[in-house]
C-alpha cells in the first residue's frame, strides 16, 4: 500500500510541477494545425510541438533556433510581431542584432555569408539593429516571415521549439537541414 501512495503522491507532484510551469509559460504544446510554413522542420497539418521559454529567461536566442513570438493580426493574412499579441508564431532565427541579412542568388546571406542552401526569393539587404531578429521559415516558398513584416523585437519572443511530440512517428528534436529543398503547400485550409 505504500508504494501505491508514493507513486500517487510523486505522479501528482510531476502533474503539479508541469501545470505550474505550463501557466507560467516556462512550457507548452503548441498545435501546427494548418501551418506549413516551418516544414520539414516541424511537424506540418496538425502536429503538435513542445515549446519552453525559461531559457530566454537568461540568454537571448541564437542563431538557427526556433522560436516562438506574439504577434497581432491573424494568420493567412497581414501580422505584425508584437509583445503584447494574441498569435503564437514560429519561425528560424536567421539573424540575431547588428546583422545583415539579404536574399541574393536564391539564397539567404547573413553578414555576407551563405546562411544555409534552402532555395530563396531574392530580399533587400536588412540590418538589424539591437534587440531585432531576422526571422523566416524553412518552407520558404510559402512563409510568411521577415522579408514581409520585418525585424522581430526581442520583447515578442517569448519560447523555442524544442520537440515534435505529434504525430508519433515524427516525435524528437526539429533539426535544420540547411540544404533541404522546401516541400511547398502541404495542408489543405
Amino acid at each position: 500500500m505504500r508504494r501505491v501512495l508514493i507513486s500517487l503522491a510523486t505522479l501528482i507532484a510531476i502533474v503539479a510541477v508541469l501545470t505550474a510551469l505550463n501557466l507560467l509559460r516556462f512550457w507548452q504544446i503548441n498545435g501546427e494545425s494548418g501551418t506549413f510554413s516551418m516544414a520539414p522542420s516541424l511537424p506540418p497539418c496538425n502536429g503538435q510541438v513542445l515549446v519552453e521559454g525559461f531559457t530566454y529567461r537568461f540568454r537571448d536566442p541564437h542563431r538557427g533556433e526556433i522560436v516562438m513570438f506574439h504577434a497581432t493580426g491573424s494568420i493567412g493574412a497581414a501580422i505584425q510581431p508584437d509583445s503584447s499579441g494574441k498569435l503564437q508564431i514560429n519561425k528560424r532565427v536567421i539573424g540575431i542584432p547588428g546583422d545583415t541579412v539579404a536574399g541574393r542568388s536564391r539564397r539567404v546571406y547573413v553578414n555576407g555569408r551563405k546562411a544555409d542552401d534552402i532555395p530563396t526569393e531574392p530580399f533587400s539587404a536588412v540590418h538589424l539593429g539591437a534587440k531585432e531578429y531576422f526571422v523566416m521559415g524553412d518552407n520558404r516558398s510559402v512563409s510568411y516571415d521577415s522579408r514581409e513584416f520585418g525585424p522581430v523585437p526581442r520583447g515578442a519572443i517569448y519560447a523555442r521549439a524544442i520537440l515534435n511530440v505529434w504525430p508519433l512517428g515524427r516525435v524528437g528534436v526539429p533539426r535544420y537541414n540547411k540544404r533541404s529543398t522546401p516541400p511547398g503547400r502541404l495542408c489543405v485550409r
